[in-house]
């Protein structure tokens, strides 16, 4: 056997073993992940806090509400915005939308990110390990995250990437699309040469940079659209892109209801052992 050949083979065996080792991270994230997605559907999570939405382009404003993320009485979670908050119906007032306040675009839960990887979701997308990076100042691991046809409103109706953290599997940050300006932007960022007709894409980007024992909540939202065009007659042909609108979506003060101990979140996602009921 020549040296050439031996050198082929191990390349090989190494790019093999390289491959495995990823899917096996991969799937280990994974399960991690599932168990983190239970964690937001748990009873014994409860809090408020304060949004800050602000927005710019077309049109620019700033307004505040208070946000909680409830359990509605068909047992679905869920945000739920008002002027006032409190721990009961009756203590938080009437629900209000910001689509009522002008508000142009918002992401209606900044949490849904988590219930990508719920267990029962998880068969819905294509997941790829894209390597390590950081985010929020921490280690993290970037997974992709496609939808597999068919796709399903409110299931499996966003492609993107998430940055978890490589130590706590806890959601970092999330950069998503729609399918469609998810493909858009996979032609864009290869080099594709694109419709002469400008294009805008749509960027929903979410940081997880608030910590209550060892548990990650959002902190800031930031939807842009961007508009992308091809300058005609320009050789090499030259992409400009314009930012159309801005939306930010922040939030503070936050208040704690009920919340697991950073031990019971911790032993629940390292798999040893189930949640223990609620006193």
């Amino acid at each position: 056997m020549t040296c050439r050949r031996v050198l082929l083979l191990v390349a090989a065996a190494v790019s093999i073993a390289a491959h495995g080792a990823d899917a096996g991270g991969k799937d280990r994230t994974l399960e991690r992940l599932a168990r983190v997605a239970e964690l937001y559907r748990d009873n014994a999570l409860g809090f408020a806090c304060q949004e800050t939405i602000a927005y710019s382009g077309s049109e620019s404003g700033r307004i505040q509400f208070a946000y909680l993320f409830i359990r509605d009485e068909g047992g679905r979670l869920r945000d739920f915005r008002t002027w006032r908050t409190g721990t009961t119906a009756k203590e938080r007032g009437q629900e209000v939308h910001p689509a009522d306040y002008h508000v142009p675009v918002f992401l209606e839960s900044a949490y849904l990110w988590a219930f990508v990887f719920r267990s029962d979701r998880q068969p819905l997308f294509r997941f790829t390990r894209l390597g390590d990076d950081g985010a929020l100042e921490r280690a993290a691991v970037k997974l992709g995250f496609e939808p597999r046809e068919p796709i399903r409103k409110g299931l499996n109706d966003w492609a993107g990437v998430a940055w978890i953290d490589r130590d706590t599997t806890q959601i970092l940050r999330v950069e998503a699309y729609t399918p469609t300006d998810w493909k858009r932007k996979m032609r864009r960022d290869a080099g594709v040469a694109m419709e002469r007709q400008p294009y805008d894409i749509e960027r929903f980007v979410t940081e997880f940079g608030f910590e209550k024992n060892g548990m990650r909540f959002p902190s800031h939202v930031e939807i842009t659209t961007i508009r992308s065009r091809v300058v005609p007659g320009a050789i090499p042909e030259v992409l400009r892109e314009s930012t159309l609108r801005r939306v930010t979506q922040d939030y503070s003060r936050f208040r704690f209801f009920s919340v697991r101990s950073r031990e019971e979140i911790t032993h629940f996602v390292n798999g040893e052992g189930p949640l223990p009921a609620v006193p």
